[in-house]
């Protein structure tokens, strides 16, 4: 695990490492960030060997209730090793996927925190029965859903346990930081250990070497080749333009199946494929991630380039398993979808409705109203909270004085487990947080502003 505080107004970098069961060859992928001055973009190339590999952008809503998922869980009949893990997403997000909704190789959320995966050579990730279960895709769905810094998602990685298959990490957020340590001085990943890469890369002229940096030598290691990149790269220079030519020469010895590239100051999204090679771009400025609209989604072999905000629409599992009937199984072997005992078409259902029962009110356990009782001879305020769901899109309002017209909308919700926060303006509009811990029908809840605290109180679900 390797971190990096990189210079005052940039980002901080994560090189995550974490250990999976390997299922087949690993890919040829590339992440970088590159930022001097105002701009900052991160980049990654996905190569495969020119197969077509096909994927879907989804524009992922905050404010949305989710239930966990395990790779086991999903792909065998029994649903063995099932997660326990629930949360309402704190934040929207854009992820490029494969394998369906919330589950994800990769992208960025409303708040600036980038992650994507990369195969790596790895044997095994440490197993404790003691922690909640997540698949590394959904795993990283909830780290965009819910976190805003890389020392969160380092926390997180230490109280979820991982299934999947060999996944190493390149994780960044959008904070004002100071430089502090050269763990990672070259901000790039790859599929080989960064300890490595550093090492190979002091051979290499620039770096301590005699090796030649040629950027058009196939041979030249991508390491090497972005360590060349990132240094010569000048403010003055178009940093998308400069990007996007990045991942060009950073390429294995075949066009990648994908590339992408996050603008983070401006907000745009860069993209083009293997099989429609014109560079198309949408800003998440334009996106809606309250979750008053669905989940939008869009293939991304567009075939024409420019903007393409407009060409996104509702997520249906029918649109899903079409394109996985389509495009992702002729590409993978029958076994990868079979090993756990399903047929094609019941793998097909499953994936395409593991989200669906987070719709269920049986499983929104957070839901209904919520009151204290207060005590007349202290002079308790009256607090009452009302928890609602769309589906699996939740809302609520509170009201903090007993009066109707005291009753304000929550926001900023967030949940994990049983830990609910969110926020509210009262009528002086002062900004109030909520930290509240549910136990089955109580709820205890903290109220705070930035005074200080406003108070502690037990709630209890109205029957």
């Amino acid at each position: 695990m390797c971190r990096n505080y990189v210079l005052i107004r940039t980002i901080s970098c994560l090189a995550l490492s974490l250990f999976f069961i390997i299922p087949g060859d690993s890919s040829a992928c590339s992440t970088f960030k590159l930022q001097k001055g105002d701009g900052l973009v991160y980049g990654h190339n996905l190569n495969q060997g020119d197969i077509g590999v096909p994927g879907l952008i989804f524009l992922n809503k905050r404010g949305i209730f989710k239930t966990g998922r395990t790779w086991s869980e999903l792909i065998t009949r029994e649903q063995t090793n099932p997660s326990t893990l629930c949360w309402i997403s704190r934040f929207g997000s854009v992820t490029f996927n494969v394998f369906g909704i919330d589950l994800p190789d990769g992208g960025m959320n409303e708040a600036g925190l980038y992650i994507w995966e990369m195969n790596a050579d790895f044997e095994n990730y440490p197993k404790n029965d003691s922690l909640p279960k997540l698949n590394q895709m959904h795993w990283m769905q909830y780290i965009l859903d819910n976190f805003s810094t890389v020392e969160e998602a380092v926390q997180c990685a230490s109280k979820i346990e991982i299934d999947g298959w060999s996944w190493h990490y390149f994780v960044g957020d959008a904070r004002v930081v100071v430089h502090s340590g050269k763990d990672m001085p070259v901000p790039g990943l790859f599929n080989t250990p960064y300890s490595r890469e550093l090492e190979l890369l002091k051979y290499y002229k620039g770096f301590g070497g005699l090796y030649e940096t040629d950027l058009n030598d196939p041979e030249v290691p991508r390491f090497v080749k972005t360590a060349v990149l990132i240094r010569d790269y000048y403010p003055t220079q178009n940093i998308v333009d400069y990007g996007l030519d990045m991942l060009q020469k950073i390429k294995v010895y075949d066009v990648p199946e994908w590339s992408v590239l996050f603008d983070a100051r401006n907000r745009e999204v860069y993209f083009r494929t293997r099989i429609n090679p014109e560079i198309k771009h949408f800003s998440m400025d334009q996106v809606d991630f309250s979750n008053r609209t669905p989940v939008l989604f869009l293939n991304m072999d567009v075939k024409n380039g420019g903007e393409v905000i407009d060409l996104f629409h509702p997520y249906t599992s029918e649109e899903f398993r079409d394109f996985t009937r389509f495009f992702v199984f002729p590409i993978l072997p029958e076994g990868f979808f079979t090993r756990g005992g399903l047929t094609l078409d019941e793998y097909l259902k499953r994936l395409s409705t593991h989200a669906d029962t987070a719709a269920l009110h049986q499983r929104q356990y957070f839901l209904g109203e919520w009151k204290n009782k207060p005590d007349p001879a202290k002079k308790e305020n009256e607090i009452s909270l009302k928890l609602e769901t769309k589906g699996n899109a939740v809302s609520g309002q509170i009201a903090d004085s007993g009066k109707p017209e005291d009753c304000y909308p929550i926001e900023h919700i967030q949940l994990i487990g049983n830990n609910l926060k969110f926020t509210y303006r009262n009528k002086n509009n002062a900004f109030v947080e909520v930290k509240a811990v549910i136990d089955r029908d109580k709820m205890t809840a903290t109220l705070s502003w930035d005074r200080g605290a406003l108070g502690t109180y037990l709630l209890f679900r109205k029957n």
